[in-house]
This record gives C-alpha cells, structure tokens and sequence, in this order.
C-alpha cells in the first residue's frame, strides 16, 4: 500500500535551492535532479521502511548520482520529508537541522 509523501515546508526550500544551483551550473541539471529525486520519493512511497534509519530516528534515501539525501520520518499521517541535504555537510549541522525542523 503506497503512503503519502508529504514534503515539508524546510524540504521544499532544500529542493527550490539545490535545483537552482544545479541550472545555473549546467542547462537541464535541475530537471535531471528532479527526476531522480522523483524516482526517491516514489521508492519511498511504495517502500517506506527501505531506507535505513539514521539520525534523531530519521530515515535517509540517498539521490543516485548526487551527493544529497533525503531525511524523512514515518507518520500515521504520512511520510514527512524534513531534509533533503548535501551528505558531504558536518554531521552536527544535519542534526542540528533535523532537530529545528522537527520545532
């Protein structure tokens, strides 16, 4: 039974930020980007627990090809993406992320 991908208000900033980035670096790279990070999120809608959990009891998907992941957690509700972020960041600033987020 696939669960509803519910993307956050911080999440959407993550995706409208790194998609910009990867246009002004390269025509048509954010669309690649949102492509596979289409193909996550239906992964993650048809497979919630596949991804392993990390962080805080965040799960995280990574993006194939880029060196970002999705944070998300499992609710009742839904699946709730709170992060999507460069896994190349300090440890520390992704947990101090997930922790305002979740405020």
């Amino acid at each position: 039974m696939k669960v509803p991908v519910i993307i956050l208000a911080g999440a959407e900033s993550d995706i409208q930020r790194i998609y910009n980035r990867l246009t002004d670096h390269r025509d048509g790279a954010g669309d690649d980007f949102m492509d596979q990070l289409g193909s996550v999120m239906r992964q993650i809608e048809a497979f919630p627990e596949s991804a392993p959990l990390r962080m805080l009891g965040f799960r995280r998907a990574l993006v194939p090809g880029y060196v970002y992941g999705v944070y998300y957690q499992i609710e009742p509700r839904g699946i709730m993406m709170h992060l999507i972020a460069d896994l190349r960041q300090d440890p520390a600033w992704l947990q101090r992320t997930l922790r305002e987020r979740l405020e």
